[in-house]
């Protein structure tokens, strides 16, 4: 039944049509004290306008875990989920910005269970998500991005600040903050961004101090990008 619903769920957006004029396939993991996550996800942009506006599609995997104090004490989240998502955006020589919204499927595992749980068992919802960047000097980018999950009152945002030392290489921080119905998080870290010259591929790495209900400790991630 799980499978089924997930991949009911990638169908529904399947069949959207869309002149794709790039693909941009994305992966990355991320470990804290007390949480991890990792992920698998492609974007499908269509044939942007002369203004450079367009549609695009956005398709992605996760598997992700946390802990956090329950009614039966401290709990062990295990989860992991789809989305698929339709969305409009566009971009010009100082920056780029869209937004989607689409469907998502969560399926967390409580050990033990917490019957009171919010965030529990398999549900869909609907996820609507922003994002963009900015070029505001010589150099400097300042991006954030927001999501929010009807289900189990999951949010999430980021805002990052880079600067570009080459044209290879940026460095920067970032400030994030995401949780649901049981757990809340917060984290500063800084970033290392390296895209060699005529690649179609990007490395990003970051690490720093996390937050979460309560207790300190820090966080180390990578991520990957392949234009395609």
């Amino acid at each position: 039944m799980k499978a089924r619903q997930l991949g009911c769920l990638l169908a529904l957006f399947v069949a959207v049509p869309a002149v794709a004029s790039e693909r941009l396939l994305l992966a990355g993991a991320e470990s804290a004290d007390d949480a991890y996550y990792s992920y698998l996800g492609m974007i499908v942009t269509g044939q942007a306008g002369e203004n450079g506006r367009g549609f695009l599609q956005r398709y992605w995997l996760d598997h992700f875990g946390y802990e956090y104090d329950g009614g039966p004490g401290r709990i062990k989240a295990r989860a992991h989920g789809g989305e698929a998502a339709i969305g409009y955006g566009g971009s010009s020589a100082s920056g780029w910005a869209n937004a989607t919204i689409g469907l998502r499927f969560t399926d967390t595992q409580l050990t033990p269970d917490d019957p009171a749980a919010k965030a529990r068992g398999n549900q869909t919802g609907v996820k609507l998500q922003l994002q963009g960047e900015r070029k505001f000097a010589p150099g400097w980018r300042v991006g954030a991005i927001a999501s929010f999950t009807s289900q189990q009152g999951e949010y999430w945002g980021r805002v990052r600040m880079t600067h570009d030392q080459t044209p290879a290489v940026s460095v920067g921080a970032e400030l994030v903050a995401g949780g649901n119905d049981e757990s809340e998080s917060t984290a500063a870290g800084l970033l290392l961004i390296l895209k060699p010259a005529a690649s179609q591929w990007s490395a990003g790495f970051k690490a720093g101090a996390r937050h979460q209900d309560g207790k300190d400790g820090a966080y180390a991630g990578i991520e990957l990008g392949y234009a395609f």
